[in-house]
């Protein structure tokens, strides 16, 4: 599988790489990238593939593509869109803010909790599509010509084209807040083995850190730290009643490299140390 890389195809110093371009037949092969990309269908139509998930797509349709997401198209006949291809951290600069930042992470998925949701396109019609096409010619026109302060200008249109997406799909679901937050929780409970820190987390959907942190703490009122542990320590004491593992073994699937870590935790939450939890247990 061919994985297209930002270093080969942004100019330097650049985050914004723009095309147009028109496919009359055949198609193009499943490929990955680094960046986030952005295609929008000017004319035509075609059928597009995004981890495994088939659009079929025509003028005033948009697809927002994840980095690391396989994604291949095929014509159905002639068919042409312009392309915008940029870096996560255009999205942490201009874009996110207080009242858009649910939507944006409805918009950029978290793919590995949203395997079944059909999000990932948006159709523009009538007014909307025509207000899209000019921020999307302008955009394609500065890139070209690269008149004096292009990057700077570029990233306003930028912001300003996410936004419109980003009210677009404010618009379309307006309630999804819980369900994402519910959808998050349950990836953590899946994954507590797993690096979840607050950088990790937060890049996957391009929250500033602090942000996310603050979010985070306004919805579940605790920190992520403290929510992890008490997660972790839940599952460990499913695991102790079950009586089959040791304790290093339940340790390291609640996530903790060192069972020393692990009963320090465990005191802090419980109120008691592990060995005693187990013992009253088996009493129980």
């Amino acid at each position: 599988m061919k994985i297209y890389r930002s270093e080969q195809l942004f100019k330097e110093d650049a985050s914004i790489h723009i095309f147009s371009d028109e496919c009359k037949q055949g198609s193009m092969p499943v490929h990955l990238h680094d960046f986030i990309e952005i295609i929008y269908i000017t004319d035509g139509n075609a059928e597009q593939t995004v981890n495994g998930e088939t659009y079929h797509v025509r003028r005033g349709d948009l697809l927002f593509i994840n980095y690391g997401s396989t994604h291949s198209f095929t014509a159905c006949e002639s068919f042409s869109f312009i392309n915008i291809c940029f870096k996560p951290e255009v999205m942490v600069e201009s874009v996110i803010t207080p009242e858009n930042a649910f939507a944006v992470l409805q918009l950029t998925a978290f793919d590995e909790i949203r395997r079944e949701s059909e999000d990932g396109m948006l159709s523009f019609r009538g007014e909307e599509r025509n207000e899209a096409e000019m921020i999307l010619h302008a955009m394609a026109r500065e890139y070209a010509e690269q008149k004096h302060s292009w990057k700077t200008v570029l990233k306003s249109y930028m912001n300003v084209l996410v936004s419109l997406i980003v009210r677009k799909l404010m618009d379309v679901d307006a309630t999804g807040t819980d369900d994402i937050w519910r959808e998050l929780s349950d990836y953590i409970d899946s994954n507590l083995d797993s690096d979840l820190t607050l950088s990790g987390l937060a890049g996957k959907c391009f929250y500033n850190p602090s942000y996310f942190s603050r979010a985070f703490k306004k919805r579940f009122n605790m920190s992520l730290t403290e929510y992890l542990n008490h997660r972790k320590i839940e599952s460990a004491k499913t695991l102790a009643l079950s009586g089959t593992l040791s304790d290093e073994e339940i340790a390291t699937r609640v996530g903790f490299s060192y069972k020393r870590s692990f009963y320090r935790v465990f005191r802090r939450v419980e109120g008691v140390s592990f060995a005693e939890y187990k013992k009253n247990g088996k009493k129980k």
